[in-house]
């Protein structure tokens, strides 16, 4: 079957070739409207005659021709993570607006991994790139930005990396929220489960932590217990029956799969928030309020990081400088940390 080409739809619908490539490059604005120098009318019927013959636009040639692909690429840890999939699906929505297909892959918390995905999206001539980062994902990093294509970190900071813009949610003072609604409630005793990640947003969590503590000369009692991925099941078990035994009163999880499972473990041991322990936990989920107790937890603001993310990296591919924007968390209240 012989492929369609704009100069067959400029045939058809009795228009230059100019006139078409016009329509179809097009973006359109935010009531959906093309953003085309093209009467309204001609270029409905443009679409129409595209529609009917089935045109479909090549990008690998419009590409080449202008240098630009329209496309960046998002790359999370893994895609399926409840704070990712949101957040992605707002980064979607915003490029979309601005004219931009996203492609999506996750890193698997593996530097190689990072590596191989950054050079396959490279090689389709991505315009620029959002990234969660992993540990040592430095140098993945530096081989797209030594071509020149801009880099947005998400949500993970490294610290020495020049040229790059970053989105990230102020971390520390989510920490200190957290661990100071429940001091202020009368829980004296509170620990913290985290990961061995050894990424940014965890460490700042755990110093927002560990400072709510020493400024309430509780830091005697401070303890940040440490668990992976694979062994979290079985670990955290362990850690919230020593907890209780040893008189913890409050925990501060900061993220949502080490609340969900922390409450899954309660619920297996038959063990009440907050009368056993009180809880903070983190990120939204219907999890918090369908809990026999509703938990208080700790919101991340994700349509906005998804939004300055992408305008972040626009700004960039257009020629502007980096930014760095730090946003702030918010506290939402449950059950889980009512007064003693």
């Amino acid at each position: 079957m012989k492929r369609i080409t704009i100069r067959d739809v400029a045939r058809e619908a009795g228009v230059s070739v100019t006139l078409v490539s016009f329509v179809m490059n097009a973006k359109r604005d935010k009531d959906g409207r093309l953003d085309c120098p093209v009467n309204p009318e001609t270029a409905k019927r443009v679409l129409a005659v595209a529609q009917r013959l089935g045109y479909r636009r090549n990008f690998a040639a419009a590409s080449l021709r202008s240098g630009r692909s329209n496309t960046i690429a998002v790359i999370p840890n893994d895609i399926s993570n409840k704070f990712f999939a949101g957040i992605s699906r707002c980064i979607e929505e915003e490029a979309n607006k601005s004219g931009y297909t996203v492609f999506f892959a996750s890193s698997e918390e593996s530097a190689d991994r990072l590596t191989s995905v950054i050079d396959a999206v490279l090689a389709h001539n991505v315009d620029g790139l959002i990234v969660a980062p992993c540990t040592n994902g430095e140098s993945a990093l530096t081989r797209a930005l030594e071509t020149k294509v801009p880099v947005v970190l998400l949500d993970r900071d490294i610290e020495g990396l020049d040229s790059v813009g970053k989105v990230l949610l102020d971390d520390v003072a989510a920490g200190q929220m957290a661990t100071q609604l429940l001091i202020d409630n009368g829980y004296r005793n509170v620990e913290m489960i985290s990961y061995t990640l050894g990424i940014s947003s965890l460490s700042e969590r755990e110093n927002g932590y560990r400072k709510a503590m020493m400024d309430n000369e509780v830091y005697d009692k401070a303890r940040v217990h440490y668990t992976t991925y694979a062994t979290a099941a079985s670990d955290i078990e362990n850690i919230i029956k020593d907890a209780v035994e040893r008189g913890v009163d409050g925990l501060f999880l900061p993220t949502y799969s080490l609340s969900a499972q922390v409450l899954t473990v309660m619920k297996k041991l038959g063990l009440k928030t907050p009368g056993d322990l009180a809880i903070v936990g983190f990120d939204e989920s219907d999890i918090y309020s369908l809990y026999e107790t509703t938990v208080s937890h700790i919101v991340q603001p994700l349509k906005e990081l998804g939004e300055k993310s992408v305008e972040v990296l626009i700004d960039m591919i257009q020629g502007k400088e980096a930014q760095t924007i730090v946003l702030k968390p918010t506290l939402k209240l449950g059950g889980s940390t009512e007064k003693k």
